[in-house]
């Protein structure tokens, strides 16, 4: 006899291999074996996730910045070249080759974008060799050259003349491609959010779905300290339009904003600044503000040490005589071995993440403030904190603990009168078994996730929503590898931005994407589910579209007016379509997997596990959808067609809301399981699933 069954939400997210016995847990009937590229809702669905839209590729900064020509003495000057005036002009009276070189410490193996400009063009040829490496094409007139190469093991640049150059050199530029970048949210107000793309000492600055640049339309640039491997072990904390930073190396600076082009990086300049902060000893590691002080901790030498200002006065440490209340304060931790201060988070106490475990700092009563003579510090778990600042949700503090792999909500519980972390990872531990989490950030609406960018490059969800009892993680791949993670405020709801490395012709290289607003359309014309994509909205309807240089012979896929259309190569960055259309969507394709745990279900007694059982059929309860594959495994799904005779003639078939219907062309085998897929650039929204069990007695 058939039974049908229901599976009626998702929000336990995808569940570890390891809990495939386990169907006594609650959440097993709401888990899932695979939930690849797809996300669990709060309230129970699992859709595909949007896009990621293409911003800006990355570049480092000018290693030549300012007049490159303004002095001789950085050059090696050749025959017939000089330098003068702010430029670099080559008067013929070479014999020869000739090279005008300079030093910039290139290294060996690693790609620049190197231009030049040319101006008074007379005869010959001039070229760039990057290193002894790479070289360029030749430049025989006036014009802006841009040339991508790789360099050798000389660390130069060299601008080399052939024997009959008559010409002079402008202007170079060389910038790093793909540098080390992290991003990180500078929110002003809701509407006045910024993403700040750090690399080897500079910032540029992302608004409103693009990069900020100046009146002559060059990016905004801020320089900074901190080289590309500092970057990483950056924190910082913001009051209004300062953002403080800190580093163990680097002596503490703040970023100060006036408006979208003014951007200033200064020295911290400190009023009586605590005398073990010095290049020897090292600076604070740790920053935040606590009840109107700015507090800092963990110098190299002085690990379990927190600093705290002067109340209301964030950059004075001074001391009166004798102490008053709202002088600076110094405590260090008093514990049984070493316990360096990883992080600190300010609540109704300031919380304080440890090498050996969680503390918290307050005044000497439940409501007095922290004083230089009344302060209490206790220690309330032993995990042991990663040095990753945690995220904030609602009242409870999401944090790493020491190895990186093990996520825990830190929690006060009336129970045991104190603070607790449970281990959220439980369930799902084989998403960081093997690798750790090295940034995430937290995205409050619509629908509170978590996005971990792990070690190898995928991006973790975790759906989470204490209150409801929704923790559901899920995975999510591109072409290409997550490096960086940040979220700001947005119009309709929080962004989603991050760094992903892609190779492109051969090219290693890093973009600025932004992941799109969650779909909610009446047609599928604004669907955008395509990676580093663009869009397209023309008046005239056309075949060819341009822009796709950072696509360069990659296979995109394509949705044209609501339609998909067969997959094309980015040619001289554009594509060509069969037939002409207004709204495209081109991007790389991605893939969704849902896949459901065995069925536990339909025995007429005992358990359903282990036992012969045969799918007929599996109604799909879906949302705004179109386009659907279902199967009993990956290698046997089949297509569900959505075009009705309701559909306009040439057009895409409608959305569709509703229960669908699939038939399931297997007999009977022991697992039962159900895979949904979707690989078109198109929405996917499951509600429920309630498949029509046979079980063999």
């Amino acid at each position: 006899m058939s039974v049908s069954l229901i599976m009626t939400n998702f929000s336990a997210g995808e569940l570890s291999p390891r809990l495939g016995g386990r169907v006594d847990l609650a959440k097993y009937s709401n888990g899932l074996a695979a939930l690849e590229n797809m996300y669990t809702h709060p309230h129970g669905g699992a859709s595909r996730r949007t896009g990621f839209r293409f911003i800006r590729e990355v570049l480092g900064r000018d290693l030549l910045l300012g007049d490159c020509f303004t002095s001789a003495d950085d050059w090696g000057v050749g025959s017939g070249w000089s330098v003068l005036d702010s430029t670099a002009p080559c008067n013929g009276a070479q014999v020869v080759e000739s090279i005008l070189s300079r030093d910039l410490s290139l290294i060996e193996g690693k790609t620049y974008e190197i231009g030049f400009t040319v101006s008074n063009f007379q005869s010959g040829s001039v070229h760039i060799v990057a290193a002894g490496g790479g070289v360029s094409e030749s430049a025989i007139a006036d014009g802006k050259f841009i040339s991508r190469l790789e360099a050798g093991s000389s660390g130069a640049i060299a601008i080399s003349a052939d024997a009959d150059f008559i010409g002079q050199i402008d202007s170079v530029s060389v910038r790093e491609v793909a540098p080390k970048t992290r991003l990180i949210p500078f929110e002003f107000s809701t509407e006045q959010a910024y993403v700040l793309e750090f690399t080897d000492k500079n910032i540029r600055i992302y608004k409103d779905g693009g990069i900020v640049v100046d009146a002559e339309g060059d990016p905004v640039e801020v320089p900074t300290s901190y080289l590309g491997s500092d970057i990483d072990r950056l924190r910082f904390t913001q009051s209004a339009d300062v953002m403080y930073l800190v580093h163990p190396e680097v002596q503490p600076y703040k970023l100060s904003r006036t408006s979208h082009v003014d951007w200033a990086m200064d020295i911290v300049g400190f009023s009586s600044p605590p005398s073990e902060w010095n290049s020897d000893k090292g600076y604070p590691s740790c920053v935040t503000f606590f009840e109107e002080r700015l507090c800092f901790a963990a110098s190299p030498s002085n690990p379990q040490t927190v600093w705290m200002s002067k109340s209301g006065s964030y950059e004075d440490f001074g001391v009166s005589s004798p102490v008053v209340d709202d002088d600076a304060c110094t405590y260090t931790l008093s514990a049984d071995q070493v316990n360096a201060i990883r992080w600190m988070v300010s609540s109704k106490k300031l919380i304080m993440g440890t090498s050996g475990g969680e503390w918290w700092l307050s005044g000497g009563g439940s409501s007095d403030s922290v004083t230089p003579n009344s302060v209490m510090v206790r220690r309330e778990t032993t995990h042991g904190s990663a040095p990753i600042p945690p995220v904030v949700v609602g009242g409870i503090m999401i944090f790493l603990q020491r190895e990186g792999r093990t996520i825990r909500e830190l929690s006060y519980s009336f129970e045991a009168d104190g603070y607790v972390a449970p281990d959220l990872t439980i369930l799902a531990e084989h998403l960081t078994r093997s690798n750790s989490i090295t940034e995430w950030a937290y995205q409050q609406s619509p629908d509170s996730v978590i996005w971990m960018v792990r070690d190898d490059g995928v991006l973790v969800g975790l759906t989470y929503q204490r209150e409801h009892e929704v923790v559901g993680y899920h995975r999510h791949s591109t072409d290409g590898q997550f490096r960086s993670v940040c979220v700001i405020p947005g119009t309709n709801q929080e962004e989603v931005w991050v760094v992903v490395a892609r190779e492109v012709e051969g090219v290693n290289r890093n973009y600025i994407e932004r992941l799109e607003e969650q779909f909610d359309g009446e047609d599928s014309v604004g669907a955008f589910y395509v990676d580093s994509g663009l869009s397209y909205n023309q008046d005239v309807a056309d075949t060819v579209f341009t822009g796709l240089d950072h696509l360069e012979g990659k296979k995109v896929s394509v949705l044209a007016d609501g339609a998909v259309r067969p997959e094309v190569v980015v040619e001289n960055g554009s594509i060509t379509l069969a037939s002409p259309a207004s709204v495209v969507h081109a991007g790389l394709p991605f893939i969704s997997n849902l896949k459901t745990l065995r069925l536990e279900g339909g025995a007429m007694a005992g358990t359903a596990q282990g036992r012969m059982k045969r799918i007929s059929h599996v109604t799909v309860r879906l949302f705004q959808s179109l386009g659907l594959q279902v199967g009993y495994d990956e290698d046997h799904l089949e297509r569900a067609p959505f075009r009705t005779s309701a559909d306009k003639v040439g057009g895409p078939p409608s959305l569709f809301s509703g229960d669908y219907e699939v038939k399931f062309n297997r007999g009977y085998d022991r697992d039962g399981q159900i895979y949904i897929r979707q690989d078109q650039p198109l929405p996917l929204t499951v509600l429920a699933l309630i498949p029509e069990v046979t079980v063999y007695s």
